[in-house]
């Protein structure tokens, strides 16, 4: 019996031995930029295994291990895990390896690099686990050919701000292209918001934005589907008075056709929309979007509760020989007579006047 608790207690110990060589994730979130790392050879042009081992002799990150056991094998390229999804990328010739978790609660890495037109390199790598804790962050170093030395350096996710402080921040790295990704997943659109970086052959500047799945707003301002309607090139995060979230405000270039969308049972919907050649006119007023549309003879006006929208309410204009009263229409999730509905316009209060911030948007098609 001692003999077998003996060998227990070993292989406890060993077990425990192993995990304690690692640093955890929030360690190295917390300490990587205070230390230099030294690349042992690494000469000119240090490959991406390279320069992940001379990261990894100084972290030791347990996300990093399984990549390097495979790339001792210098004509691996690619495990698929096939019970979970992901694996593992080992891609020496576009400079980058990965660690895909799949549909696992295991951590994740990648890694890439670029060429500096000093000569230097900058060289990231992202690390991350989706459980105790929830964490991902990126590492940029800046690789030194003279001394072989790779330094910290900031990146464009030192200044970021995401647009709402519940929205989940990850990073994208290349394995091909040179964008550097910041995705935000954004709770009421149930997709990401990519903020995309380009590369200067120095550092990565913003770009534009790109958003997960947004056929809906494209189509309408797809020249190839009308003939007054243009193609959207700028978005806004608009957040009203009385608001503790945003909806999304979609322009063309000019600033003139614009499109509001926003969350409406469980789907992006189109709540408004400007357009001086159809005559359709938005303004806004305190939780509410409204549409004039005087060709089409209505206006519509969408209420909103933290950038979902709580109700939809069209008015239809009297007709002759009808009561005197215009007709109204009622959707949402409440119960609504028109009464009621007539009364909630009357309440609007006064418009606001909103000063959208517009940044570039590339709407996948």
């Amino acid at each position: 019996m001692k003999k077998y608790l003996l060998i227990l207690l070993s292989v406890t110990t060993s077990i425990y031995a192993m995990a304690a060589d690692y640093h955890s994730l929030e360690e190295i979130r917390d300490q990587w930029m205070s230390h230099t790392i030294k690349v042992p050879q690494g000469g000119k042009n240090p490959g991406i295994v390279q320069l992940v081992k001379a990261f990894q002799d100084t972290w030791h990150a347990y996300t990093v291990s399984p990549v390097l056991e495979k790339a001792k094998n210098p004509n691996f390229t690619y495990e698929a895990d096939e019970e979970n999804g992901g694996g593992i990328t080992v891609d020496r010739k576009n400079g980058y390896v990965s660690l895909d978790n799949g549909a696992t609660d295991s951590g994740y890495m990648e890694a890439c690099v670029w060429r500096r037109d000093n000569g230097h390199r900058l060289f990231a790598i992202v690390l991350g686990q989706p459980v105790d804790p929830e964490i991902e962050f990126v590492c940029f170093y800046d690789y030194d050919p003279k001394t072989f030395t790779l330094s910290p350096e900031t990146g464009p996710e030192q200044e970021f701000n995401p647009l709402n402080i519940n929205n989940h921040v990850g990073y994208n790295l290349p394995q091909k292209g040179k964008d550097f990704i910041i995705r935000e997943y954004d709770n009421n659109l149930q997709g990401n918001i990519n903020h995309v970086f380009s590369w200067d052959g120095n550092k990565h500047h913003f770009s534009h934005i790109s958003i997960d799945d947004l056929e809906y707003g494209y189509r309408w301002f797809n020249t190839k589907e009308t003939d007054y309607l243009v193609e959207m090139t700028k978005i806004a995060f608009v957040t009203l008075p009385g608001q503790e979230d945003y909806f999304y405000l979609l322009s063309d270039e000019e600033e003139e056709g614009m499109l509001a969308i926003a969350p409406y049972k469980g789907d992006i919907e189109l709540i408004g929309i400007n357009n001086p050649i159809s005559y359709h006119k938005l303004s806004f007023y305190p939780n509410v979007v409204v549409t004039e549309a005087e060709i089409y003879e209505y206006t519509s006006y969408a209420f909103l509760k933290d950038g979902y929208v709580l109700q939809m309410i069209t008015e239809y204009p009297a007709k002759v020989g009808a009561d005197g009263r215009s007709r109204i229409t009622v959707e949402g999730w409440e119960d609504m007579d028109e009464d009621t509905a007539r009364e909630k316009i009357k309440s609007l209060g006064q418009p606001v006047q909103i000063k959208p911030e517009w940044r570039k948007v590339r709407l996948n098609n």
